[in-house]
């Protein structure tokens, strides 16, 4: 899906501009589809130079400036590599902090059971051009290469459903990837709380493109804060019904962090 809508943000800086007023603000951004182009692997993602530029001059101007991702939350800091800024790992399950990796209580019996789903689940390597990425807590299962999407797709979630330890995990399924998480009740909307609990927010942006990011829309329906969704063709059609506002694609993700960056100074004087 893409195209101007009705939500598109350059419409709305006016309410963006009132946002920014509100003191202590942060700037929360998923990275793969948002921030980084999505790649034919996770490994060949970068990040947008523009939008690592814009960052960390917000961090520099901003009460808070952080980024929320399905990857790991060392692999995240590395891959961005921005002093200053939050890092929050596996969908709000780790977070990259004082110069470590802290997890979620709970989760420290998930390595060992990813490892066992891991095992469960290798007979889907079997599908030509699938990929078991084990990510620590979580497992993801990539079939963007798979020639025949849809049977790929459907075999992952059946496996899934039939075996004994892969089933105990929660499904989700994002952009041509499936993954299993802990049963933990922990999302991106907990990570994004937990965020604002604990720099006492008054406002907010968040920024993301996936059916994983719409928990962390969800909690930003509230006065100060807003969702804003970054369309492209393969984006689901619930992040545009649940964004705030809407932005096409990182290249305007790029844009719209450099008028920020050029914004803050005037708005907060």
């Amino acid at each position: 899906m893409s195209g101007k809508s009705k939500k598109y943000l350059f419409d709305h800086l006016d309410t963006v501009g009132e946002l920014l007023a509100l003191s202590p603000f942060g700037l929360i951004t998923d990275v793969d589809g948002t921030i980084s182009e999505i790649a034919p692997s996770p490994e060949e993602a970068r990040v947008s130079p523009v939008c690592r530029e814009q960052l960390a001059s917000l961090t520099k101007q901003l009460e808070l400036v952080a980024a929320i991702s399905g990857r790991r939350a060392l692999e995240v800091r590395e891959m961005i590599g921005i002093e200053g800024m939050v890092y929050i790992g596996n969908h709000g399950l780790e977070r990259w902090q004082n110069g470590a990796v802290e997890f979620i209580e709970g989760v420290q019996e998930y390595p060992a059971r990813v490892i066992a789903a891991l095992e469960e689940l290798r007979g889907l390597l079997a599908i030509d051009g699938l990929a078991l990425e084990n990510k620590g807590v979580t497992l993801a299962i990539h079939y963007r290469h798979c020639p025949h999407r849809d049977h790929a797709r459907r075999a992952i979630l059946e496996k899934i459903a039939t075996s004994a330890i892969a089933s105990e995990f929660r499904t989700m399924e994002g952009r041509m990837v499936v993954e299993l998480r802990p049963p933990l009740g922990v999302h991106k909307g907990t990570a994004v709380n937990a965020l604002r609990e604990s720099y006492r927010l008054r406002g907010g942006i968040y920024l993301g493109d996936d059916a994983s990011d719409l928990d962390a829309f969800r909690v930003m329906h509230q006065k100060g804060f807003a969702a804003v969704g970054v369309i492209a063709d393969e984006t689901p059609d619930e992040v545009t019904r649940e964004a705030d506002f809407t932005l096409n694609g990182v290249g305007d993700v790029a844009r719209f962090l450099k008028w920020l960056t050029e914004a803050v100074p005037e708005l907060r004087h």
